[in-house]
Formats: structure tokens, C-alpha cells, sequence
């Protein structure tokens, strides 16, 4: 049986599919999944390994209106026929490209946005009480499987990613090249796309000296894009100890999972390197104010994940940008002590 899957974006969203992908299998050992996803992302998407292929979507040059790229895209696209195709994205763009593919069956969410579901055979809806983005993704695959005629098991197995060799040789490398074995590693995301999100470097500094002290032997480093290098900076300055490393804009994404699955925790901000941890069974230590851990929060089984949630009374308010104009909103009235305690747990 063969299914495209449709997911072209963002990171965060990409590893909440995964655990959809593993109820099909578990379901259907045989399933021959291709996955239509961004160029920038086809990389991170390969972490699932039983992807038959992957088509790239490329949205940069769609949006410079390259044709070559567009007849490529399209030629990829519908050189195979699927017995289903499946939307988790559910806009405007996903929809176009679920209603392009040659399939039989066309199925994807009824709170799709910007109209998607008029590409759909049939639009699925949540139940109200269902918040978390990977549950929800879940609950359309196991819609898909009834509609298939297939049986939804109990209870799946989380999906087991895998991490290419490449990967794994370059963390290795930069674990050496840093010195950063001889004890417990602990990693460390201290930014975000959003403002918003990003708790200030001094609660990150607060909590890693209270790690350390009680850890002496701990090795910590921080992770971060080359644009996030200089806040990670602060936190290292703030922090004012030894052991503490800023690779931030020093890995790229593979070295970066691999590096993840090498640490023994994460202490992050809401982002996408928390949902690679989470997805790779790395337990988080994460940061909650604008946005909603029951919905996007760390995805794994009760006990895994901690989350520290914001006193701010606005909280979540959702927004890019902080409502009250003030960076320490979110982190001023949280507790340094809950977040160091959770991360001891876990190392």
C-alpha cells in the first residue's frame, strides 16, 4: 500500500508527524510512505527510517516563480499513484498539493485553514478535548486507516528514528574537539523564532549555575543558529563558570540531532530543537509562556518531559512579540529552583 504523506513545515510540526507515521506502520507493516516536505526540511525528515522517499517542495523558488522548479516539483509528485494521500498541514498550499497527487483516496483535517478542504475525500474532525498537535495528527491517521479498511492497533510503539552515520561522526567530532565527554552532557536552547519565547539569559544562567553546583562533573552546551549565537554569548557571560560550550551556528542540522541523542537532557525555550529531542526520546526541561504546552509542548509519555510554565497572567497569549514589552514577562515570577531540580532528575 502506498500513502503520501503532506507535511511540508515547520520543524516543530514535522516531528509531531511522526508519531502518526508509526500508528500507519504498526498498523500496516507493508506501507510504502513517500512524504512531500520543504527542501529546507527534507533533511530532518529522514530521521523516520522507513520513509520509502522523499519528495522536496521548493518553496523558495515557487516563490521567485521558477517554473523549471515548479515542472520538477510536479514531475516528482505525480510519477507514482498512492492509495491515499494524507494532509496533516491543512492550508491553502498542502491542499493544492494533496489535490495534485494521483490518489485514490484524499483525507486530511476539517479545521483545515484557507480552504484545504476542498482537496479532501474526507475531512476529518478532532474532538474538542484534544489539544496536543501530535495526538491530533495521530487521530487522522488512525481515521485513514478505518477508511482503508485496516484496523487501528492499540497502543503503537513510539516511533524509533534513526540517525545516519554522518550525523553521528560529526557529533563525535565536536564532542572531542570540545572536550565535552567525561561526564553527563546536558543541552542547553536559549533562543527562539519568536522573542516572545525566548526566556531571558539570566534565568538560563541562574539555573545552570544551580545544575552545576549540585553537577559538578556535568558538561553542558548550548545550541542555537548563527543568528542566536550572541544570545547564547549572554548566557555563557551570565552564567560566569568553565564547561560551558557555545555552538550555536557551529552545527548544522544533522550534527545538531546527533548531538541531541548524545546529551542526557535538554533545557530549552519552545523551538524546534525541543521537538527533535522529544522526538528522539531525549527528556526536556522546557520553558512555557506564550505559548501552550498542552498544544505544542514536549511530546512523549507522563514523567518524560517538564515543563516550567510562566506566571505571567497573559499567559499564553500567542503572540511573535511580548504584549507587555517587558523580556522578563514570562521568566520574572517563574522559579530557577523547579527547573534545576527537573533537570537533575534527568541527568
Amino acid at each position: 500500500m502506498k500513502i503520501l504523506v503532506v507535511k511540508p513545515s515547520s520543524l516543530g510540526d514535522i516531528l509531531h508527524t511522526f508519531p502518526a507515521l508509526a500508528e500507519l506502520h504498526a498498523a500496516c507493516p507493508e506501507a510504502r510512505l513517500t512524504w512531500v516536505a520543504n527542501d529546507s526540511l527534507a533533511q530532518i525528515v529522514q530521521l523516520y527510517p522507513r520513509l520509502e522517499k522523499v519528495i522536496p517542495f521548493p518553496r523558495k523558488a515557487l516563490g521567485k516563480f521558477s517554473l523549471r522548479a515548479l515542472r520538477g516539483f510536479l514531475h516528482d509528485l505525480r510519477s507514482d499513484e498512492y492509495d491515499a494521500v494524507i494532509d496533516f498541514q491543512g492550508l491553502l498550499r498542502s491542499g493544492i498539493i494533496t489535490w495534485l497527487a494521483h490518489a485514490r483516496m484524499r483525507i486530511g483535517f476539517a479545521q483545515a485553514r484557507e480552504g484545504a478542504t476542498f482537496a479532501y475525500h474526507h475531512a476529518i474532525e478532532t474532538p474538542p478535548s484534544m489539544t496536543h498537535a501530535a495526538d491530533k495528527n495521530r487521530y487522522l491517521a488512525r481515521a485513514l486507516l478505518e477508511k482503508l479498511g485496516l484496523t487501528p492497533v492499540d497502543n503503537p510503539p513510539e516511533p524509533l528514528l534513526a540517525l545516519p552515520q554522518e550525523w553521528q561522526d560529526g557529533a563525535e567530532e565536536c564532542i572531542q574537539r570540545h572536550r565535552l565527554d567525561g561526564g553527563p552532557l546536558l543541552a542547553v536552547g536559549c533562543a527562539s523564532r519568536w522573542s516572545s519565547k525566548s526566556w531571558a539569559p539570566e534565568f538560563f544562567a541562574q539555573v545552570l549555575r544551580q545544575v552545576r553546583s549540585q553537577c559538578p562533573e556535568v558538561r553542558i552546551w548550548l545550541l542555537g543558529s548563527p543568528d542566536e549565537r550572541g544570545r547564547a554569548q549572554e548566557v555563557c557571560a551570565a552564567a560566569a563558570m568553565e564547561g560551558i560550550v557555545n555552538l550555536a551556528g557551529e552545527t548544522d542540522l544533522g550534527t545538531l540531532a546527533a548531538l541531541l541523542a548524545r546529551s542526557k537532557a535538554l533545557f530549552t525555550n519552545d523551538s524546534g530543537p525541543m521537538h527533535i529531542a522529544a522526538g528522539l526520546r531525549i527528556p526536556c526541561v522546557a520553558n512555557f509562556g506564550s505559548t501552550d504546552p498542552d498544544k505544542t509542548g514536549p511530546y512523549g509519555p507522563a514523567g518524560r518531559h517538564h515543563v516550567v510554565r510562566s506566571r505571567c497572567p497573559e499567559a499564553p497569549c500567542f503572540r511573535r512579540e511580548c504584549p507587555r514589552k517587558d523580556p522578563l514577562a514570562c521568566c520574572g515570577q517563574a522559579s530557577p529552583e523547579e527547573a534545576a531540580q527537573a533537570i537533575l532528575e534527568r541527568l
